[in-house]
């Protein structure tokens, strides 16, 4: 009795050894699988650059370490105009899965900043939100290059290529429809019109344009969302002839009103049909004499047959500085702040066109 009892506080019944064993093999078991478990985590890609060249963005949204017991996962997409996130949002879209690519199929609002992020929502209810991504800056939706310079373009071509950039529509969303329009700028005559239906951005006419003439353009572009927007050139071109001017002609001098942020004299252009004596002059509102710009002093004022004003062609300056008016008088002072006229004689004809001076 006495061994048997000895034996008994010596070692356990079998039984509770194998117990202890299990449960020493459960712990170990539970702290590899904490060890191993991945945090749950959603991530969103949206569109590069800055400013975005995407008007209707595309985003994928990704997913990793959430278990079979929390799906099914409501992946949410926020687009925002604010960094908090506060509504309206641009975009508020949920779908199902532990991964999506969504396009958004709206025109992000041009010249404005956005952020955007991601948020999974288990089916118990516990969210997870992604990291923001932000501010970007959206482009126009459309902007005219060529020939589109603030001070005028002079080409060497009757059939000029037009270019333009509009922002990508990602598909499903149908691409951009164009109406371009070239229009004289001395009347506004619609002298071109073409349509285009695929996603180029440039156009060559189809018919001459005539030489010697000012020219204004003008995009209408339409959206595969519906939406539509009208852009007019900047200032107009010119399409320089290798022969003589047809007419003897005076352009409207430009920029008016002036000084602008970059040009501080309006430029003046003219056509001598035949070679001539000419006069510019600068008159105030009364038909009193201000400036001589032609002549100026101890200059000639006999002129070849040409063109006047322009630099050389295919520059974008649009000036040459020997045409110009400054706001100033023949004796170097600034004059007053208000409208002034211009006033061309050569090959026995006479025109006068109004400027704007801003001062100084």
């Amino acid at each position: 009795m006495r061994a048997a009892r000895s034996w008994g506080r010596l070692a356990p019944p079998p039984d509770v050894r194998v117990i202890r064993w299990i449960a020493g093999m459960c712990a170990v078991a539970a702290v590899t699988a904490v060890a191993g478990a991945q945090t749950p985590t959603v991530a969103v890609t949206g569109p590069a650059g800055d400013p975005l060249r995407d008007g209707t963005p595309q985003f994928t949204i990704t997913t990793s370490g959430f278990t079979a017991a929390q799906h099914p996962i409501e992946l949410r997409l926020q687009v925002a105009f604010s960094q908090d996130f506060a509504a309206p949002f641009f975009a508020d879209t949920t779908v199902l899965g532990t991964a999506a690519t969504i396009v958004i199929p709206r025109l992000l609002l041009p010249l404005s900043t956005v952020w955007w992020r991601a948020i999974a929502r288990t089916a118990q209810g516990a969210l997870v939100v992604s990291n923001a991504q932000g501010p970007r800056r959206t482009s126009p939706w459309v902007s005219l290059i060529t020939p589109n310079n603030l001070n005028g373009t002079t080409v060497t071509t009757t059939r000029p290529a037009f270019q333009w950039t509009a922002v990508r529509l990602h598909p499903p969303v149908q691409p951009w429809r164009y109406t371009i329009v070239v229009t004289r700028a001395s009347d506004g005559f619609v002298a071109l019109t073409g349509t285009l239906t695929h996603p180029d951005s440039v156009f060559v006419p189809f018919a001459d344009l005539e030489a010697n003439t000012p020219y204004r353009w003008s995009l209408a572009a339409v959206a595969g969302t519906g939406d539509s927007i009208r852009v007019v050139s900047t200032s107009s071109f010119v399409i320089a002839s290798p022969n003589a001017p047809i007419a003897t002609v005076m352009f409207q001098p430009f920029p008016t009103p002036f000084p602008t942020d970059r040009l501080n004299t309006t430029c003046i252009w003219f056509d001598l049909r035949r070679q001539s004596d000419v006069t510019l002059e600068v008159l105030d509102l009364r038909g009193n004499h201000v400036a001589h710009l032609i002549p100026r002093r101890g200059g000639a004022n006999t002129f070849a047959p040409g063109r006047y004003g322009r630099v050389a062609p295919g520059s974008d300056t649009g000036c040459d500085d020997r045409f110009t008016w400054d706001g100033t008088d023949d004796s170097g002072r600034l004059v007053r702040p208000g409208v002034y006229l211009i006033r061309f004689t050569g090959d026995g004809s006479s025109t006068i066109k109004r400027v704007l001076f801003r001062g100084r």
